[in-house]
Protein backbone atom coordinates (compact mmCIF):
# COMPACT_ATOMS: atom_id res chain seq x y z
CA UNK A 1 0.00 0.00 0.00
CA UNK A 2 2.59 2.30 0.73
CA UNK A 3 4.85 1.37 -2.39
CA UNK A 4 1.42 2.22 -4.30
CA UNK A 5 0.88 5.58 -2.21
CA UNK A 6 4.36 6.56 -2.83
CA UNK A 7 4.50 5.64 -6.86
CA UNK A 8 1.17 7.91 -7.20
CA UNK A 9 3.05 10.94 -5.08
CA UNK A 10 5.29 10.46 -7.61
CA UNK A 11 3.14 10.17 -10.81
CA UNK A 12 1.52 13.41 -9.45
CA UNK A 13 4.76 15.17 -9.03
CA UNK A 14 5.76 14.27 -11.88
CA UNK A 15 2.60 15.56 -13.98
CA UNK A 16 2.69 18.66 -11.70
CA UNK A 17 6.40 19.23 -13.31
CA UNK A 18 5.15 18.65 -17.25
CA UNK A 19 2.57 21.02 -16.69
CA UNK A 20 4.53 23.76 -15.19
CA UNK A 21 7.15 23.10 -18.20
CA UNK A 22 4.41 22.98 -20.66
CA UNK A 23 2.50 25.86 -19.26
CA UNK A 24 5.98 27.99 -19.57
CA UNK A 25 6.65 27.25 -22.98
CA UNK A 26 3.32 28.21 -23.64
CA UNK A 27 4.13 31.21 -21.98
CA UNK A 28 7.39 31.91 -24.02
CA UNK A 29 5.54 31.50 -27.26
CA UNK A 30 2.63 33.61 -26.73
CA UNK A 31 5.03 36.16 -26.05
CA UNK A 32 6.48 35.53 -29.95
CA UNK A 33 4.17 36.62 -32.41
CA UNK A 34 6.41 38.51 -34.53
CA UNK A 35 7.89 34.90 -34.64
CA UNK A 36 4.61 33.97 -36.43
CA UNK A 37 5.00 35.89 -38.87
CA UNK A 38 7.31 36.94 -42.35
CA UNK A 39 9.81 39.45 -42.55
CA UNK A 40 8.15 40.93 -45.22
CA UNK A 41 5.46 42.05 -42.49
CA UNK A 42 4.42 45.70 -43.41
CA UNK A 43 1.74 46.16 -40.85
CA UNK A 44 1.41 44.03 -38.06
CA UNK A 45 -1.56 45.33 -34.86
CA UNK A 46 -1.37 43.71 -31.89
CA UNK A 47 -3.07 43.83 -28.41
CA UNK A 48 -1.68 41.49 -25.78
CA UNK A 49 -4.35 41.10 -23.12
CA UNK A 50 -8.06 41.84 -23.92
CA UNK A 51 -9.74 41.54 -20.64
CA UNK A 52 -6.78 43.53 -18.86
CA UNK A 53 -6.90 46.23 -21.53
CA UNK A 54 -10.48 46.60 -20.70
CA UNK A 55 -10.31 46.41 -17.10
CA UNK A 56 -7.31 49.37 -17.56
CA UNK A 57 -9.74 51.48 -19.86
CA UNK A 58 -12.68 51.28 -17.10
CA UNK A 59 -10.20 52.74 -14.32
CA UNK A 60 -8.53 55.04 -16.33
CA UNK A 61 -9.85 58.75 -15.43
CA UNK A 62 -11.84 59.32 -19.14
CA UNK A 63 -13.59 56.48 -18.48
CA UNK A 64 -14.56 57.85 -15.03
CA UNK A 65 -16.19 60.89 -16.59
CA UNK A 66 -18.23 58.58 -19.02
CA UNK A 67 -19.43 57.24 -15.30
CA UNK A 68 -20.51 60.43 -13.90
CA UNK A 69 -24.41 60.81 -12.96
CA UNK A 70 -24.86 64.15 -15.10
CA UNK A 71 -22.87 63.34 -17.80
CA UNK A 72 -24.90 60.20 -18.00
CA UNK A 73 -28.19 62.12 -17.78
CA UNK A 74 -27.39 64.58 -20.43
CA UNK A 75 -26.36 61.62 -22.81
CA UNK A 76 -29.50 60.09 -22.02
CA UNK A 77 -31.58 61.20 -24.10
CA UNK A 78 -29.43 61.77 -27.42
CA UNK A 79 -28.31 58.01 -26.95
CA UNK A 80 -31.47 56.77 -26.86
CA UNK A 81 -32.24 58.20 -30.31
CA UNK A 82 -29.01 55.99 -32.11
CA UNK A 83 -29.74 53.13 -33.65
CA UNK A 84 -30.24 50.04 -30.77
CA UNK A 85 -27.20 47.46 -30.27
CA UNK A 86 -27.82 44.59 -32.50
CA UNK A 87 -25.89 42.22 -31.07
CA UNK A 88 -21.88 44.09 -31.13
CA UNK A 89 -21.77 43.98 -27.14
CA UNK A 90 -23.65 40.26 -26.82
CA UNK A 91 -20.52 39.77 -29.06
CA UNK A 92 -18.02 41.57 -27.67
CA UNK A 93 -18.76 39.22 -24.43
CA UNK A 94 -19.11 36.47 -25.33
CA UNK A 95 -15.84 37.26 -26.79
CA UNK A 96 -14.16 37.76 -23.89
CA UNK A 97 -15.13 34.99 -21.61
CA UNK A 98 -13.13 32.84 -24.06
CA UNK A 99 -9.90 35.37 -22.20
CA UNK A 100 -8.65 36.08 -25.65
CA UNK A 101 -5.19 37.65 -25.50
CA UNK A 102 -2.27 38.21 -28.45
CA UNK A 103 -4.87 38.75 -30.58
CA UNK A 104 -2.79 40.30 -33.99
CA UNK A 105 -3.78 40.88 -37.52
CA UNK A 106 -1.07 41.69 -39.83
CA UNK A 107 -0.34 42.91 -43.50
CA UNK A 108 2.16 40.25 -45.02
CA UNK A 109 1.99 41.25 -48.29
CA UNK A 110 0.89 43.76 -50.71
CA UNK A 111 2.04 42.42 -54.47
CA UNK A 112 0.13 43.30 -57.06
CA UNK A 113 -1.88 45.29 -54.97
CA UNK A 114 -3.54 42.31 -53.17
CA UNK A 115 -3.43 43.02 -49.35
CA UNK A 116 -2.53 39.09 -47.69
CA UNK A 117 -3.88 39.66 -44.13
CA UNK A 118 -3.87 37.22 -41.40
CA UNK A 119 -4.96 37.41 -37.73
CA UNK A 120 -5.50 35.36 -34.66
CA UNK A 121 -6.01 35.11 -31.01
CA UNK A 122 -5.11 32.99 -27.87
CA UNK A 123 -7.97 31.88 -25.72
CA UNK A 124 -8.16 30.17 -22.78
CA UNK A 125 -11.30 27.49 -22.48
CA UNK A 126 -11.50 24.61 -24.46
CA UNK A 127 -11.34 24.60 -27.99
CA UNK A 128 -15.19 23.83 -29.05
CA UNK A 129 -16.00 26.67 -27.16
CA UNK A 130 -13.71 28.57 -29.14
CA UNK A 131 -14.85 26.97 -32.29
CA UNK A 132 -18.49 27.74 -31.66
CA UNK A 133 -18.36 31.25 -30.90
CA UNK A 134 -16.53 31.70 -34.33
CA UNK A 135 -19.12 29.13 -36.54
CA UNK A 136 -21.48 31.38 -35.35
CA UNK A 137 -19.47 34.81 -36.58
CA UNK A 138 -19.32 32.88 -39.56
CA UNK A 139 -22.83 31.65 -40.33
CA UNK A 140 -23.55 35.51 -40.15
CA UNK A 141 -20.53 36.90 -42.26
CA UNK A 142 -21.16 34.10 -44.74
CA UNK A 143 -24.71 32.76 -45.46
CA UNK A 144 -24.80 28.92 -46.05
CA UNK A 145 -25.92 29.86 -50.40
CA UNK A 146 -24.76 28.54 -53.15
CA UNK A 147 -22.02 30.99 -53.88
CA UNK A 148 -19.89 30.03 -50.57
CA UNK A 149 -17.91 27.03 -51.50
CA UNK A 150 -16.28 24.91 -48.15
CA UNK A 151 -14.10 22.77 -47.96
CA UNK A 152 -11.47 21.21 -45.64
CA UNK A 153 -7.86 21.14 -46.01
CA UNK A 154 -5.26 18.54 -43.79
CA UNK A 155 -1.94 20.19 -43.72
CA UNK A 156 0.66 18.75 -41.47
CA UNK A 157 -2.11 17.11 -39.24
CA UNK A 158 -4.07 20.55 -39.53
CA UNK A 159 -7.28 20.69 -40.98
CA UNK A 160 -7.48 24.21 -42.92
CA UNK A 161 -11.23 25.67 -43.19
CA UNK A 162 -11.98 27.26 -46.26
CA UNK A 163 -14.49 29.22 -47.20
CA UNK A 164 -14.77 30.70 -50.90
CA UNK A 165 -16.70 33.68 -52.30
CA UNK A 166 -15.91 34.53 -55.84
CA UNK A 167 -12.34 35.40 -55.31
CA UNK A 168 -12.54 36.08 -51.93
CA UNK A 169 -10.66 33.36 -49.63
CA UNK A 170 -11.38 32.85 -45.93
CA UNK A 171 -9.26 29.99 -44.48
CA UNK A 172 -9.29 29.47 -40.59
CA UNK A 173 -7.14 26.63 -38.38
CA UNK A 174 -7.20 25.58 -34.77
CA UNK A 175 -4.03 24.79 -33.38
CA UNK A 176 -4.39 23.79 -29.32
CA UNK A 177 -5.59 27.16 -28.40
CA UNK A 178 -5.01 29.57 -31.02
CA UNK A 179 -7.15 30.28 -33.73
CA UNK A 180 -5.48 31.67 -36.99
CA UNK A 181 -7.63 33.26 -39.96
CA UNK A 182 -6.14 34.77 -43.16
CA UNK A 183 -7.78 35.74 -46.85
CA UNK A 184 -4.42 33.54 -47.74
CA UNK A 185 -4.30 30.11 -48.14
CA UNK A 186 -0.63 29.83 -48.66
CA UNK A 187 0.17 32.54 -46.36
CA UNK A 188 -1.81 30.77 -43.71
CA UNK A 189 0.59 27.18 -44.06
CA UNK A 190 3.41 29.42 -43.88
CA UNK A 191 2.39 30.46 -40.31
CA UNK A 192 1.52 27.02 -39.10
CA UNK A 193 4.76 25.90 -40.38
CA UNK A 194 6.40 28.72 -38.15
CA UNK A 195 4.32 27.03 -35.28
CA UNK A 196 5.96 24.22 -35.65
CA UNK A 197 9.04 24.96 -35.60
CA UNK A 198 9.28 23.73 -39.45
CA UNK A 199 10.55 26.86 -41.64
CA UNK A 200 14.01 27.04 -43.99
CA UNK A 201 17.01 28.53 -43.30
CA UNK A 202 16.10 31.45 -44.95
CA UNK A 203 12.76 31.78 -43.72
CA UNK A 204 13.50 34.94 -41.23
CA UNK A 205 10.62 35.86 -39.22
CA UNK A 206 9.18 39.36 -38.31
CA UNK A 207 11.26 38.73 -34.90
CA UNK A 208 14.51 38.53 -36.04
CA UNK A 209 14.18 41.29 -38.36
CA UNK A 210 16.42 44.53 -37.76
CA UNK A 211 13.52 47.15 -38.17
CA UNK A 212 11.40 45.45 -35.54
CA UNK A 213 14.00 44.46 -33.34
CA UNK A 214 15.47 47.93 -33.37
CA UNK A 215 12.17 49.65 -32.71
CA UNK A 216 11.27 47.26 -29.93
CA UNK A 217 14.14 48.60 -28.05
CA UNK A 218 12.43 52.01 -27.83
CA UNK A 219 9.03 50.84 -26.92
CA UNK A 220 7.74 49.75 -23.10
CA UNK A 221 7.66 46.18 -22.33
CA UNK A 222 4.26 46.24 -21.11
CA UNK A 223 1.41 48.34 -22.87
CA UNK A 224 -2.38 47.75 -24.45
CA UNK A 225 -2.06 47.96 -28.04
CA UNK A 226 1.03 48.08 -30.31
CA UNK A 227 1.50 49.05 -34.00
CA UNK A 228 4.64 48.39 -36.53
CA UNK A 229 4.93 49.61 -39.86
CA UNK A 230 7.50 49.23 -42.50
CA UNK A 231 5.99 52.39 -44.55
CA UNK A 232 8.78 52.08 -47.61
CA UNK A 233 6.57 49.68 -49.84
CA UNK A 234 4.01 52.62 -49.21
CA UNK A 235 6.03 54.98 -50.08
CA UNK A 236 7.11 53.97 -53.60
CA UNK A 237 3.54 53.46 -54.15
CA UNK A 238 2.81 56.71 -53.09
CA UNK A 239 4.69 58.17 -55.66
CA UNK A 240 2.49 57.43 -59.25
CA UNK A 241 -0.37 58.39 -57.23
CA UNK A 242 0.94 61.20 -55.99
CA UNK A 243 2.43 62.04 -60.13
CA UNK A 244 -1.05 61.62 -61.16
CA UNK A 245 -2.86 63.99 -58.93
CA UNK A 246 -0.23 66.73 -60.41
CA UNK A 247 1.38 67.54 -57.33
CA UNK A 248 5.22 66.94 -56.35
CA UNK A 249 7.27 66.55 -54.01
CA UNK A 250 10.28 68.49 -52.89
CA UNK A 251 13.27 65.99 -53.27
CA UNK A 252 14.50 66.39 -49.63
CA UNK A 253 10.64 65.56 -48.62
CA UNK A 254 11.23 62.39 -50.56
CA UNK A 255 14.44 61.67 -49.13
CA UNK A 256 13.51 61.95 -46.08
CA UNK A 257 10.16 59.77 -46.86
CA UNK A 258 12.52 57.00 -48.14
CA UNK A 259 14.66 56.93 -44.97
CA UNK A 260 11.92 56.32 -42.66
CA UNK A 261 12.80 52.48 -41.90
CA UNK A 262 9.75 51.87 -39.69
CA UNK A 263 7.19 53.52 -37.49
CA UNK A 264 5.86 51.61 -34.14
CA UNK A 265 3.65 52.51 -31.69
CA UNK A 266 2.19 51.53 -28.26
CA UNK A 267 -0.91 52.47 -26.05
CA UNK A 268 -1.45 51.73 -22.88
CA UNK A 269 -2.54 52.68 -18.81
CA UNK A 270 -0.38 54.34 -16.43
CA UNK A 271 -2.60 54.76 -13.06
CA UNK A 272 -5.91 56.02 -14.49
CA UNK A 273 -3.78 57.85 -17.62
CA UNK A 274 -3.21 56.79 -21.07
CA UNK A 275 0.16 56.58 -22.52
CA UNK A 276 1.64 56.61 -25.90
CA UNK A 277 4.73 55.57 -27.31
CA UNK A 278 6.07 56.37 -30.63
CA UNK A 279 9.30 55.18 -32.40
CA UNK A 280 9.92 56.47 -35.89
CA UNK A 281 13.59 55.18 -37.23
CA UNK A 282 14.91 57.09 -39.48
CA UNK A 283 18.47 59.54 -39.34
CA UNK A 284 18.40 62.93 -37.53
CA UNK A 285 17.11 65.49 -39.00
CA UNK A 286 19.44 69.17 -38.21
CA UNK A 287 21.50 69.61 -35.18
CA UNK A 288 22.00 67.77 -32.27
CA UNK A 289 20.59 70.48 -29.86
CA UNK A 290 18.63 71.07 -26.41
CA UNK A 291 15.64 72.66 -26.13
CA UNK A 292 16.61 75.97 -25.11
CA UNK A 293 12.48 76.78 -24.22
CA UNK A 294 13.28 80.78 -23.41
CA UNK A 295 9.39 81.37 -23.61
CA UNK A 296 8.71 78.88 -20.75
CA UNK A 297 9.65 81.85 -18.21
CA UNK A 298 6.87 83.98 -19.41
CA UNK A 299 4.49 81.65 -19.13
CA UNK A 300 2.44 81.87 -15.54
CA UNK A 301 -0.76 80.43 -13.30
CA UNK A 302 -3.12 81.45 -16.82
CA UNK A 303 -1.19 79.32 -19.31
CA UNK A 304 -2.99 76.09 -20.82
CA UNK A 305 -0.96 75.42 -23.31
CA UNK A 306 3.22 75.61 -23.76
CA UNK A 307 4.71 74.13 -26.97
CA UNK A 308 8.25 73.85 -28.33
CA UNK A 309 9.71 72.05 -30.75
CA UNK A 310 12.42 71.69 -33.44
CA UNK A 311 11.09 73.64 -37.24
CA UNK A 312 12.99 72.38 -40.62
CA UNK A 313 12.27 75.49 -43.14
CA UNK A 314 11.33 72.77 -46.13
CA UNK A 315 13.15 73.56 -49.46
CA UNK A 316 9.59 74.16 -51.41
CA UNK A 317 8.81 76.80 -48.95
CA UNK A 318 8.78 79.76 -51.82
CA UNK A 319 7.88 77.57 -54.30
CA UNK A 320 4.66 78.30 -56.89
CA UNK A 321 1.73 76.81 -56.32
CA UNK A 322 -2.14 77.03 -57.32
CA UNK A 323 -3.81 79.82 -55.17
CA UNK A 324 -6.45 78.71 -52.86
CA UNK A 325 -9.76 79.85 -52.27
CA UNK A 326 -10.02 81.47 -49.37
CA UNK A 327 -9.04 80.33 -46.00
CA UNK A 328 -5.40 79.97 -44.01
CA UNK A 329 -4.31 78.26 -46.90
CA UNK A 330 -4.73 81.16 -49.13
CA UNK A 331 -3.10 83.89 -46.27
CA UNK A 332 -0.24 81.87 -45.64
CA UNK A 333 0.37 81.81 -49.96
CA UNK A 334 -0.11 85.57 -49.66
CA UNK A 335 2.52 86.44 -47.30
CA UNK A 336 5.08 84.05 -49.01
CA UNK A 337 4.41 85.30 -51.97
CA UNK A 338 4.97 88.97 -50.33
CA UNK A 339 8.74 87.63 -48.90
CA UNK A 340 9.17 86.61 -52.77
CA UNK A 341 8.26 90.34 -53.82
CA UNK A 342 10.80 91.74 -51.30
CA UNK A 343 13.54 89.22 -52.31
CA UNK A 344 13.07 86.97 -50.08
CA UNK A 345 15.07 83.44 -50.49
CA UNK A 346 14.43 80.22 -48.04
CA UNK A 347 18.31 80.97 -46.88
CA UNK A 348 17.18 84.47 -45.12
CA UNK A 349 14.75 82.34 -43.27
CA UNK A 350 17.06 80.10 -42.50
CA UNK A 351 20.24 83.03 -41.46
CA UNK A 352 17.28 84.85 -39.57
CA UNK A 353 15.68 82.79 -37.32
CA UNK A 354 16.84 79.79 -35.24
CA UNK A 355 14.98 76.04 -35.28
CA UNK A 356 12.93 76.35 -32.50
CA UNK A 357 9.63 77.54 -32.31
CA UNK A 358 7.60 78.19 -29.39
CA UNK A 359 3.59 78.33 -28.63
CA UNK A 360 2.03 80.17 -25.75
CA UNK A 361 -1.16 79.77 -24.83
CA UNK A 362 -2.69 82.38 -21.96
CA UNK A 363 -6.40 82.72 -21.15
CA UNK A 364 -7.21 84.77 -17.67
CA UNK A 365 -10.49 84.46 -15.35
CA UNK A 366 -11.06 87.60 -16.67
CA UNK A 367 -10.69 87.04 -20.23
CA UNK A 368 -13.53 85.78 -22.85
CA UNK A 369 -10.88 84.02 -24.69
CA UNK A 370 -7.51 82.90 -24.96
CA UNK A 371 -4.64 84.41 -26.80
CA UNK A 372 -1.94 82.63 -28.84
CA UNK A 373 0.94 83.16 -29.04
CA UNK A 374 4.42 81.99 -31.20
CA UNK A 375 8.05 82.90 -30.85
CA UNK A 376 11.40 82.17 -33.08
CA UNK A 377 14.99 83.06 -31.57
CA UNK A 378 16.66 85.93 -33.92
CA UNK A 379 20.29 85.06 -35.21
CA UNK A 380 20.01 87.85 -37.42
CA UNK A 381 18.27 91.17 -36.60
CA UNK A 382 18.11 92.79 -39.70
CA UNK A 383 16.85 89.92 -42.09
CA UNK A 384 14.58 89.61 -39.46
CA UNK A 385 13.21 92.92 -39.64
CA UNK A 386 13.36 92.81 -43.46
CA UNK A 387 11.39 89.71 -43.03
CA UNK A 388 8.23 91.57 -40.53
CA UNK A 389 8.42 94.29 -42.91
CA UNK A 390 7.41 91.58 -45.79
CA UNK A 391 4.56 90.12 -43.62
CA UNK A 392 2.89 92.82 -42.40
CA UNK A 393 2.74 94.08 -45.92
CA UNK A 394 -0.29 92.04 -46.37
CA UNK A 395 -3.96 93.53 -45.23
CA UNK A 396 -5.47 91.46 -42.68
CA UNK A 397 -9.06 91.80 -43.38
CA UNK A 398 -9.00 94.66 -45.53
CA UNK A 399 -6.79 96.51 -42.49
CA UNK A 400 -3.35 97.93 -42.70
CA UNK A 401 -0.65 97.53 -40.23
CA UNK A 402 1.05 100.29 -38.32
CA UNK A 403 4.28 99.95 -36.90
CA UNK A 404 5.84 101.39 -33.97
CA UNK A 405 9.21 101.00 -31.65
CA UNK A 406 9.23 100.34 -27.96
CA UNK A 407 11.77 98.90 -26.05
CA UNK A 408 13.91 98.24 -28.33
CA UNK A 409 11.58 96.30 -30.40
CA UNK A 410 9.86 96.92 -33.90
CA UNK A 411 5.95 96.43 -33.11
CA UNK A 412 3.32 95.83 -35.88
CA UNK A 413 -0.37 95.71 -35.24
CA UNK A 414 -3.61 96.43 -36.80
CA UNK A 415 -6.89 97.16 -35.35
CA UNK A 416 -9.25 94.70 -33.67
CA UNK A 417 -11.41 92.61 -35.48
CA UNK A 418 -14.61 92.17 -34.40
CA UNK A 419 -16.33 88.87 -34.83
CA UNK A 420 -17.37 85.67 -32.51
CA UNK A 421 -13.60 85.41 -31.63
CA UNK A 422 -12.57 89.35 -31.75
CA UNK A 423 -8.69 89.22 -32.44
CA UNK A 424 -6.09 91.92 -32.60
CA UNK A 425 -3.23 90.38 -34.39
CA UNK A 426 0.56 91.71 -33.80
CA UNK A 427 3.84 90.99 -34.78
CA UNK A 428 6.95 92.14 -33.08
CA UNK A 429 10.72 91.75 -33.30
CA UNK A 430 13.46 92.66 -30.82
CA UNK A 431 17.47 91.16 -31.59
CA UNK A 432 16.49 88.20 -29.41
CA UNK A 433 13.28 86.91 -30.88
CA UNK A 434 10.33 87.61 -32.99
CA UNK A 435 6.83 87.21 -31.81
CA UNK A 436 2.97 87.33 -33.83
CA UNK A 437 0.45 86.25 -31.74
CA UNK A 438 -3.49 87.13 -31.30
CA UNK A 439 -3.10 90.02 -28.88
CA UNK A 440 -1.48 92.85 -28.81
CA UNK A 441 -0.46 93.42 -25.56
CA UNK A 442 0.37 89.52 -25.15
CA UNK A 443 2.92 89.82 -27.81
CA UNK A 444 4.76 93.13 -26.63
CA UNK A 445 5.12 91.85 -23.55
CA UNK A 446 6.91 88.76 -24.74
CA UNK A 447 9.54 91.06 -26.00
CA UNK A 448 9.79 94.24 -23.40
CA UNK A 449 12.78 94.18 -21.69
CA UNK A 450 10.31 94.96 -18.53
CA UNK A 451 10.12 91.33 -17.51
CA UNK A 452 7.20 89.70 -16.19
CA UNK A 453 7.47 87.62 -13.26
CA UNK A 454 9.51 84.38 -14.72
CA UNK A 455 8.73 81.45 -14.72
CA UNK A 456 5.32 81.42 -12.90
CA UNK A 457 4.14 78.21 -14.74
CA UNK A 458 7.43 76.21 -14.57
CA UNK A 459 7.74 76.38 -11.15
CA UNK A 460 4.48 75.48 -9.95
CA UNK A 461 3.90 71.47 -8.79
CA UNK A 462 1.63 70.91 -11.47
CA UNK A 463 4.23 71.75 -14.22
CA UNK A 464 6.98 69.84 -12.48
CA UNK A 465 4.85 66.95 -11.97
CA UNK A 466 3.56 66.53 -15.18
CA UNK A 467 6.76 67.01 -16.68
CA UNK A 468 8.64 64.22 -14.75
CA UNK A 469 6.43 61.67 -16.32
CA UNK A 470 8.11 62.04 -19.97
CA UNK A 471 11.84 62.00 -20.95
CA UNK A 472 13.79 65.11 -21.07
CA UNK A 473 12.50 66.59 -24.41
CA UNK A 474 15.48 67.56 -27.20
CA UNK A 475 13.37 67.85 -30.42
CA UNK A 476 9.98 68.58 -28.94
CA UNK A 477 7.89 69.58 -25.73
CA UNK A 478 4.33 70.04 -25.44
CA UNK A 479 2.22 70.66 -22.23
CA UNK A 480 -1.29 71.49 -22.19
CA UNK A 481 -3.64 71.77 -18.97
CA UNK A 482 -6.63 70.30 -19.81
CA UNK A 483 -8.32 71.23 -16.27
CA UNK A 484 -7.59 75.13 -16.86
CA UNK A 485 -8.22 75.05 -20.81
CA UNK A 486 -12.07 73.10 -20.04
CA UNK A 487 -13.28 75.48 -16.81
CA UNK A 488 -12.43 78.21 -18.92
CA UNK A 489 -14.00 77.04 -22.39
CA UNK A 490 -17.21 75.91 -20.42
CA UNK A 491 -17.54 79.27 -18.73
CA UNK A 492 -17.14 81.21 -21.90
CA UNK A 493 -19.14 78.88 -23.90
CA UNK A 494 -22.01 77.38 -22.08
CA UNK A 495 -23.55 80.37 -21.90
CA UNK A 496 -23.62 81.31 -25.98
CA UNK A 497 -25.26 78.27 -25.98
CA UNK A 498 -27.82 78.27 -23.46
CA UNK A 499 -28.56 82.12 -25.41
CA UNK A 500 -28.37 79.92 -28.86
CA UNK A 501 -30.85 77.72 -27.62
CA UNK A 502 -33.30 80.01 -26.62
CA UNK A 503 -33.49 81.54 -29.65
CA UNK A 504 -33.01 78.93 -32.00
CA UNK A 505 -34.95 76.15 -30.34
CA UNK A 506 -33.44 73.31 -33.37
CA UNK A 507 -30.29 73.85 -32.07
CA UNK A 508 -31.45 72.06 -28.65
CA UNK A 509 -33.25 69.14 -30.01
CA UNK A 510 -31.02 66.66 -29.90
CA UNK A 511 -28.71 67.77 -26.80
CA UNK A 512 -29.89 70.08 -24.63
CA UNK A 513 -27.75 72.75 -23.39
CA UNK A 514 -29.51 72.96 -19.82
CA UNK A 515 -28.40 69.96 -18.88
CA UNK A 516 -24.93 70.18 -19.42
CA UNK A 517 -22.76 68.40 -16.35
CA UNK A 518 -21.41 71.07 -14.18
CA UNK A 519 -17.80 72.15 -15.06
CA UNK A 520 -16.64 70.11 -11.24
CA UNK A 521 -18.26 66.92 -12.37
CA UNK A 522 -15.54 66.91 -15.60
CA UNK A 523 -12.52 68.79 -14.18
CA UNK A 524 -11.81 67.03 -10.94
CA UNK A 525 -10.77 63.87 -14.02
CA UNK A 526 -8.95 66.25 -15.68
CA UNK A 527 -5.37 66.60 -15.28
CA UNK A 528 -2.89 67.78 -17.50
CA UNK A 529 -1.19 66.32 -21.22
CA UNK A 530 2.13 66.46 -21.39
CA UNK A 531 4.83 65.00 -24.36
CA UNK A 532 8.36 65.06 -24.98
CA UNK A 533 10.04 63.91 -28.14
CA UNK A 534 14.07 63.02 -28.30
CA UNK A 535 16.59 61.27 -30.85
CA UNK A 536 17.92 58.25 -29.46
CA UNK A 537 20.62 56.77 -31.75
CA UNK A 538 18.62 55.15 -34.55
CA UNK A 539 15.26 57.18 -34.40
CA UNK A 540 12.88 59.61 -33.08
CA UNK A 541 10.92 58.48 -29.86
CA UNK A 542 7.83 60.66 -28.56
CA UNK A 543 6.03 59.70 -25.73
CA UNK A 544 2.98 61.29 -24.08
CA UNK A 545 0.98 61.13 -20.97
CA UNK A 546 -2.35 62.36 -19.73
CA UNK A 547 -6.55 61.74 -19.25
CA UNK A 548 -5.62 61.40 -23.34
CA UNK A 549 -2.84 61.57 -25.00
CA UNK A 550 -1.73 64.73 -26.92
CA UNK A 551 -2.34 62.98 -30.49
CA UNK A 552 -5.99 62.02 -29.52
CA UNK A 553 -6.46 65.42 -27.87
CA UNK A 554 -5.34 67.12 -31.10
CA UNK A 555 -7.75 64.90 -33.10
CA UNK A 556 -10.32 65.26 -31.05
CA UNK A 557 -10.24 68.63 -30.65
CA UNK A 558 -10.55 68.93 -34.97
CA UNK A 559 -13.14 66.56 -34.37
CA UNK A 560 -14.97 68.28 -32.01
CA UNK A 561 -14.85 72.17 -33.35
CA UNK A 562 -15.78 70.33 -37.40
CA UNK A 563 -18.47 68.60 -35.48
CA UNK A 564 -20.41 71.64 -33.44
CA UNK A 565 -19.58 73.67 -36.54
CA UNK A 566 -21.99 71.07 -38.56
CA UNK A 567 -24.47 70.94 -36.01
CA UNK A 568 -24.62 74.62 -35.95
CA UNK A 569 -24.82 74.91 -39.07
CA UNK A 570 -27.49 72.19 -39.69
CA UNK A 571 -29.47 73.92 -36.58
CA UNK A 572 -29.90 76.70 -38.13
CA UNK A 573 -30.98 75.40 -40.98
CA UNK A 574 -34.04 73.50 -39.20
CA UNK A 575 -34.91 76.03 -37.34
CA UNK A 576 -35.23 79.99 -37.94
CA UNK A 577 -35.24 83.03 -36.02
CA UNK A 578 -37.71 82.82 -32.96
CA UNK A 579 -38.62 85.15 -29.83
CA UNK A 580 -37.36 83.72 -26.50
CA UNK A 581 -39.94 82.34 -24.14
CA UNK A 582 -39.34 83.81 -21.24
CA UNK A 583 -42.49 82.89 -19.65
CA UNK A 584 -40.81 79.61 -18.97
CA UNK A 585 -38.00 78.57 -16.97
CA UNK A 586 -35.06 76.85 -18.92
CA UNK A 587 -35.36 72.93 -18.11
CA UNK A 588 -33.55 71.27 -15.36
CA UNK A 589 -31.57 68.34 -15.91
CA UNK A 590 -33.00 65.15 -15.08
CA UNK A 591 -32.45 62.19 -12.91
CA UNK A 592 -29.74 60.48 -14.34
CA UNK A 593 -30.69 56.77 -15.76
CA UNK A 594 -27.27 54.62 -15.68
CA UNK A 595 -26.56 54.27 -19.98
CA UNK A 596 -24.78 51.35 -20.98
CA UNK A 597 -21.11 51.38 -20.88
CA UNK A 598 -19.16 51.59 -24.39
CA UNK A 599 -17.22 48.83 -23.37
Amino acid sequence: MKKLLAVIVIALVVAGAVWVILRVRLAQRLATVPELLPKTTLVLALMPDFPQTRKQWQESDIYQIWREPSVQAWLQEPLARLPQDRGGRKTLEEFLQLGPTHGFIALTSLENNEPKLIGGFHFEPAPEEARKFIEQRQAEWFPKTGEAKRETIVYEQHKIETVSVSHFVFANVYDNHWFFASNDLAALKALLDRVDRRRGEKDVSLGESDSFSAALKHLPGEYGGMIFLDPRPFVEKLMPVVAMTGQSLAMNQLAQLKQVRSVAATLGFDHGKMRETDFVAMPLVGAEEKLARRSLAGAGANTFLYSASRIHWPENTFSPSTPAAGGMPAIVQQLMNALTARGMALNDLREAFGEELEIVGDWPTDARWPTLQATLPVKDAARARKIAEALTSVEIAGAAWTRREKDGATVYSVQPLGGFVPLSPAIAVSDKIMCAGSDAASVEAAVSTVARPAGGLEKSALFRDAAKQVPEADSGFNYVDTRLLFERADAAVRPLLLMSATFYPALGKNIDPAKFPPAEAIAKHLSPIVMSQRYETDGYVTESVGPVTFRQATVGLAGLIGGAFIYLQEGLKRGGLSQPNLANPLPSAATPTPTASPF
